[in-house]
Order: C-alpha cells, then sequence, then structure tokens
C-alpha cells in the first residue's frame, strides 16, 4: 500500500503551472543620429524598430519571436550582416501589464504596409510574431472607451478591426523610424472622453484628440531608460477584465437521491451500514431516511474514512487536469485569465487559430477575420495528413460561420485531428451547452477517441467521490503514477459528464463484469488481514453511496435506472479502475 506523507509533500510544494512566457527579440546596437533608411539591408532578417533614447541615441532591435531558438538563427542572420554586436533580449511577459487597444489588421513584415491610412488612425503599435505584425492603435483606458471608437476605425476601412487586452510587453511603438514615412498624417480624430480615466491627448492642432501615452511606457526593460515626453496626466489603466464575461455556470449541483426508486447500488450500501449495526431497517433498496442516517453516522465515526477524507484535502488523486503546456493552459482558461489570449494569438497552431475566431465571434459577431481565421484553422489540421477516419464534414470547403453551432461543431473536429494534443475545455460546454451536446452527437459512434476533452472534473468535488478517489490512490501498488492514463480515464468521465449517452448491451455488460471482479478481488483482499479488513469496509461504504448518487446524476439526465445504473459503474471505473486494477 502506498504511503500518503511523502505524496502529500510533493503536492503540497510542487510548483504551481504559470503562464510565465518570454517574448524575445534582438538588441541591434545603440546608434547615434540613426535612421530607417541605414537598416534596410537587414529588413529580411526581421521587422527593424526603435527606442528613441537620451543625446540623439537610438537604441535598434529586430524582430520578435515566441521562443529563444527563433531568435538565436535569426541573430546568426544579422551577425552574417556585420552587426557583430547585436544580442538576443528575452522580456518577460510577467514584468508588463494589460492594456486595451483596438487591432486594425495582421500583416507580413516581408510585404508592403499601408501605414499612411493606418498612422490617419491614431498612435500605431505593433505585436511582432516572426514574419507577421499585429498592428493596432490605442492604448484605451478600459474597453468601454474602446467600443465607442471602434464604429468609427471600422467605417475608415478598417472593417475587421476589433477591440483586445494584450500585454505591453508585447507591444512596441511604430512611428516615423518603422514605417519610413516622411511626415506625420493628420490623425483620425478620437473623441477627448476617450482620454478619461487617465490617458493624456494631445492639444496641438495636428493631434488634436489623438490617444498618446508616454514614449516609455509600453516597452518594459530595465537596463534601458528613455526620456518621456511631457504629458498632462496620466494614471494606471483599469484592472484587467477578461475578455469574455462567462455566462454559464460553473459547478455541478450534487443531485438528490431519489428515496423511491428500488437498486441494488442502495442494497449493497444497507448491507455494509448494517453489517456496522448502523442501519436498523429493512434491505429494500431503497434510499430512505434511515439510510441516509446510517451513512452520515457511518462517515462520521469510521476511522478509516474520517481519515482519507481529511487527506482527500491535500491530494488530487484523479489527477486532475493541469495543463500540460501553455497553449492548453490558455485553452483551459480562456475566458478567465486576462492573459490566455496572448498564448492564443502567438501560436501558430490550427486549434489557437480557430479560438482566436471563437474569440472574435463573441466579441463582435460574424466576420471575415473569423471565416479567415476558421478556414485557415481547418485547412492546416486537415490537410495533408493521414486519416484513419474521414470526419463527418468537408475539410477542403470554404465555410461562412454566422452562428456558434457551426463554429463549435468545426472547433470540435480540429480538436479530434490527426496530431493534435490539445483537448477541448470544460468552459466550452458550460457556455454553450445546446451546442456543444450537438457537437458531441457528432462523434456518438466514434470509438477511436479521437476527440480530447479538458480533465473537468466535474464529479469529483462530491463529498463522497473524494474520498473513495483519496482511498483508492493509496490502495494503488504502483510505484509511479501513469499520469497519461489518468488523463485518458478523465477525458472518458469528461465525456460521461458532457454528452451521456445509454451505453450499449456491449458496454453495459462490461461494465457489470468490472464492478463484479473489481468486488471479488477485494473482499479476497480483505480475508487476508485486518488492515486490509478495515480499508476495504471504508470502500465499501463510499463506493456504494457515490454509485447511488451517480445514478441519480444520470436519472436526472434523463436516462432509466437501468441505463444510469450502467452509466455509473462506467464512471466509477474512470474514477477509481486504474488505482485498483490489480484486484480485477
Amino acid at each position: 500500500m502506498r504511503k500518503f506523507q511523502p505524496l502529500i509533500l510533493a503536492y503540497l510544494f510542487a510548483p504551481v503551472f504559470l503562464i510565465a512566457q518570454s517574448f524575445y527579440t534582438i538588441n541591434v546596437g545603440t546608434f547615434l543620429d540613426a535612421k530607417s533608411s541605414q537598416f534596410d539591408d537587414i529588413r529580411n532578417v526581421g521587422f527593424v524598430y526603435s527606442l528613441q533614447m537620451e543625446g540623439n541615441l537610438t537604441q535598434v532591435y529586430l524582430g520578435g519571436y515566441d521562443n529563444r531558438s527563433e531568435a538565436d538563427k535569426a541573430l546568426q542572420g544579422l551577425k552574417q550582416k556585420g552587426y557583430n554586436s547585436s544580442f538576443v533580449e528575452e522580456r518577460r511577459m510577467d514584468q508588463g501589464q494589460i492594456v486595451t487597444v483596438i487591432q486594425l489588421a495582421t500583416r507580413n513584415i516581408r510585404k508592403g504596409i499601408e501605414w499612411e491610412k493606418m498612422e490617419a488612425v491614431g498612435d500605431l503599435f505593433g505585436s511582432i510574431s516572426g514574419e507577421n505584425i499585429k498592428i493596432m492603435t490605442g492604448i484605451f483606458p478600459s474597453v468601454a472607451d474602446a467600443q465607442t471608437v471602434l464604429p468609427r476605425i471600422r467605417q475608415a476601412g478598417f472593417t475587421d478591426a476589433f477591440i483586445k487586452n494584450i500585454n505591453n510587453t508585447l507591444l512596441i511603438r511604430i512611428g516615423q523610424f518603422e514605417t519610413g514615412l516622411k511626415k506625420a498624417l493628420i490623425p483620425f480624430e478620437m473623441d477627448e472622453q476617450v482620454a478619461k480615466g487617465g490617458v493624456a491627448a494631445t492639444t496641438d492642432a495636428k493631434g488634436a484628440g489623438k490617444v498618446k501615452m508616454p514614449d516609455d511606457y509600453y516597452i518594459p526593460q530595465e537596463r534601458i531608460t528613455a526620456k518621456s515626453p511631457e504629458v498632462t496626466s496620466y494614471s494606471e489603466p483599469e484592472e484587467p477584465q477578461p475578455n469574455i464575461q462567462r455566462t454559464g455556470k460553473n459547478e455541478v449541483p450534487i443531485p438528490d437521491i431519489r428515496a423511491k426508486v428500488k437498486r441494488r447500488s442502495v442494497l449493497d450500501l444497507q448491507r455494509v451500514l448494517k453489517s456496522l449495526n448502523d442501519y436498523t431497517g429493512s434491505l429494500d433498496g431503497y434510499y430512505g431516511p434511515g439510510t441516509a442516517t446510517a451513512y452520515e453516522k457511518a462517515v462520521s465515526q469510521n476511522r478509516e474514512l474520517q481519515k482519507y477524507s481529511l487527506l482527500a484535502d491535500y491530494l488530487d488523486p484523479a489527477g486532475k487536469a493541469s495543463a500540460a503546456n501553455t497553449l492548453q493552459y490558455a485553452v483551459n482558461n480562456l475566458l478567465d485569465d486576462p492573459k490566455a489570449p496572448e498564448s492564443i494569438e502567438r501560436s501558430q497552431s490550427a486549434i489557437a487559430k480557430g479560438y482566436q475566431a471563437y474569440l472574435l465571434f463573441r466579441t463582435l459577431g460574424p466576420s471575415n477575420e473569423v471565416n479567415n481565421l476558421m478556414n485557415q484553422a481547418i485547412h492546416q489540421a486537415f490537410q495533408g495528413k493521414k486519416l484513419a477516419n474521414q470526419p463527418a464534414f468537408d475539410y477542403n470547403a470554404t465555410y461562412a460561420y454566422q452562428d456558434l453551432d457551426q463554429l463549435i461543431l468545426h472547433l470540435h473536429y480540429i480538436h479530434a485531428a490527426p496530431g493534435n494534443d490539445i483537448a477541448a475545455p470544460c468552459w466550452l460546454y458550460e457556455e454553450h451547452p445546446k451546442e456543444t451536446a450537438k457537437a458531441h452527437a457528432a462523434f456518438a459512434g466514434d470509438k477511436s477517441g479521437s476527440l480530447k476533452l479538458q480533465a473537468c472534473d466535474q464529479f469529483l468535488d462530491w463529498p463522497e467521490i473524494r474520498t473513495l478517489q483519496a482511498l483508492a490512490t493509496d490502495m494503488n501498488g504502483s510505484t509511479k503514477i501513469d499520469q497519461a492514463r489518468l488523463s485518458a480515464d478523465a477525458s472518458k468521465r469528461a465525456n460521461l459528464f458532457v454528452a451521456p449517452k445509454a451505453l450499449t448491451a456491449e458496454e453495459a455488460k462490461a461494465a457489470e463484469d468490472w464492478h463484479t471482479h473489481l468486488w471479488e478481488g477485494l473482499n479476497a483482499w480483505a480475508d487476508k488481514d485486518p488492515i486490509n479488513r478495515n480499508l476495504v469496509l471504508a470502500m465499501k461504504i463510499v463506493y456504494y453511496q457515490s454509485e447511488v448518487r451517480l445514478e441519480d446524476f444520470f436519472m436526472d439526465r434523463g436516462f432509466t435506472a437501468d441505463q444510469s445504473k450502467s452509466l455509473a459503474m462506467a464512471t466509477l471505473k474512470t474514477m477509481v479502475g486504474y488505482h485498483l486494477e490489480r484486484f480485477v
């Protein structure tokens, strides 16, 4: 039997997964009286930008990269052109803060960019990722302020412009050095109201009403101190809010137990409680007040259950899914963590483009940008891949997304695409239960398990199940926990929660056989030692109580008592089957 103490310490002191990304750029050097044209020879390596310093000095930078290896590769190309003093500079995301901007467009840095049209809108900022640059205007004190400006920016020709929150570590100021324009144009006018909340507005005739921020505010660097222009006032932006407010419910209520349904699980529980003299009623299989009182008495008096109930607070025996990587974390927390959209936007993966499209649709509704992102995501996910099973839609077609039904369905297809290891998040079901249920129905006949779901652990906060899992984990005979197996079981459990369907006769028999063999093995083990007997007794109490509760959950979903019985056993197998497989 595995011991809890070292496990508890390991869990208590394990590092918490954080979205502590870094952004990499190349410091080309510091130059006197630098002009943009001096660096034309390196523009084929990356986007060139600058930071003005005191004494006519200019700090010149090149490119923006998601990882160090990409930056190092660009650095070698730069040094081949004679910039031997250049070096890679890391900028940590956790040293920045979230600000609100309006994104105008995404452009390839190797193609012509319509800077004149964009500069007429207002102050420009960019976020570089490899050969692409996202061009934005702002910065706005809040999303509400940006919303007052967005309609006029779209009327100015940027029909796909949208509001976003972004970490200012990623932003570079776009000025004459970056655009190569000889003179500033008359900016697109914004209401002076936008400047309220601490963002200063210029008062000169050329820039009337144009939002302006301190020049050194957007590029946090400890080594460089830039001179800030004089501004009338400035205060910190408002505390950022998630890009999209949740509308779904986060918690699954514990179902009430039906007292008028006769079932084997209740009868099994009554037999155990009667052996303890806690239950004095008849063995009738009905969960009445006498059974409920006897169960509560057993839980309060059984030392094993008291111990494992306490230990359940310190251990996650089911392996509640922590994100395996930054992108999975961002997908899981897209609605709650204001920094999560940054990781989504910086990823070039198909699933990331799908969730960019989702965010745009939720924020602004149907648009060409949504269509482009989703179609790119689908083609990237499927074209050129070896498919064991053809998806139930044409991935070579071009789609227009007018509602979330189709978008969420296609998101699920991308999740199930070959090579994708990002699981669909729990919040997708919580926010869109009808659309998600339809999507899951499309996978009803899929036996491959290609659709991965986040381990939502909806059942695992129920008191009896928490204790059951803690007990089962301690009875695991393995020296090392197989996290991949736990994740697979958790994904199966999520499927049973999100879109349960009645088990086939074959599946129901398999669940029944597992249940029977499990208790045959546990009872045989209990006969070998009094300590074993005490553990198995405690296991029976919480196992059967959990089985009863799960049956009511599925009956609440419209299944019959017999169907719910099979579904409950299948769910229990995902919870304790791995830990107790030596008894089966």
